[in-house]
């Protein structure tokens, strides 16, 4: 692992992570192993292993006034199909101000990858999923975090990656003995391709979506948190009425031409094969690049997206937080 220590204040943009000018609290860029992954079944046993590692970067975010000979909580978190963007840094910085060490992800940055908006195969779901897990298991046995409470999170993208670093069978697949993160916290997830096994950890769960999401639709993860609750876990969802996806964020309500709307997938995962299935369709298959092309061509259309800001709601998120924060810690 190489490890390289920086002073310096990160701004978040449409791009990344750009350094600017020197900022008031510490900073360190990591840099670790992961993989390129093509099919979920590839995170799993054996199929791991034909598959090269790949070079990724992480950004460790330390509260002010950060003392070296204490353990701190964190909060690993990973982004959207548009990469890190700037709403994204005012809770990430909400975290650290309520003294956790926030760890961003990169995994755009890293793969030299700038959206994966209307692609979604340049960069896959179980990539992120995975160099999440990975994430976990770089941090676990780190002196200064204090690994009872290392908390998941993510945005779209991000979400669908802490809901799925969720799943038992995959924390058993690639976790660490006993490691396991102690919540997860989703804006506007892709509750999509879920395991007809539902084995899901039972610690914190909460999500954040508008009611009118058509990109990653609300009612799978209602379904899900119900589902997750009536086996006795402790799963949360705040619904935003006439609220679409990044109903939080910057930008106006818009059409995003070239996303894909999944409001009409039913696709599932085969909790034994490890493989994203249609019951519709038996001959979709999500490891080779063009069949996965078609199976989202299946389902899934462009032209429909709605994305943006919902002025009455665009705080409530972030409210939210700021009560379930002192929980956490």
């Amino acid at each position: 692992m190489k490890i390289l220590y920086l002073a310096i204040f990160l701004i978040l943009s449409g791009c990344g992570l750009q350094e600017d000018e020197k900022a008031s609290y510490l900073t360190e860029k990591i840099i670790y192993s992961s993989k390129n992954i093509l099919g979920f079944e590839n995170i799993f046993n054996n199929n791991l292993n034909p598959q090269k590692d790949v070079e990724i970067f992480g950004i460790m975010h330390f509260p002010d006034n950060y003392d070296s000979s204490k353990k701190y909580p964190m909060v690993v978190a990973s982004h959207g199909s548009y990469n890190w963007r700037d709403h994204h840094l005012r809770y990430l910085e909400q975290i650290r101000k309520a003294n956790f060490i926030v760890f961003a992800m990169h995994p755009f940055d890293s793969r030299n990858i700038k959206s994966t908006v209307g692609n979604q195969i340049n960069l896959t779901s179980e990539t992120v999923i995975y160099d999440m897990a990975m994430t976990l298991n770089l941090v676990w046995d780190d002196p200064r975090v204090d690994n009872t409470k290392i908390y998941a999170a993510g945005w779209s993208l991000g979400g669908t990656a802490t809901l799925f670093n969720a799943w038992i069978p995959l924390q058993d697949a690639l976790n660490k003995p006993e490691a396991s993160f102690a919540g997860y916290l989703m804006w506007y997830p892709g509750c999509l391709a879920l395991p007809d096994l539902d084995l899901w950890d039972k610690d914190l769960m909460q999500i954040y979506i508008g009611e009118e999401d058509n990109w990653t639709p609300p009612q799978p993860c209602k379904d899900l948190v119900s589902k997750i609750n009536s086996e006795g876990g402790d799963a949360s969802i705040e619904l935003y009425p006439n609220s679409f996806h990044s109903f939080d964020g910057p930008m106006p309500l818009r059409l995003i031409p070239d996303a894909y709307s999944w409001a009409n997938c039913k696709l599932k995962l085969n909790a034994k094969t490890k493989k994203v299935y249609d019951p519709n369709n038996e001959f979709l298959d999500f490891s080779d690049p063009k069949l996965r092309r078609q199976a989202y061509e299946s389902c899934a259309t462009k032209g429909e997206v709605m994305a943006g800001a919902n002025p009455e709601y665009k705080n409530a998120a972030y409210e939210h937080l700021a009560m379930l924060l002192p929980e956490l810690d």
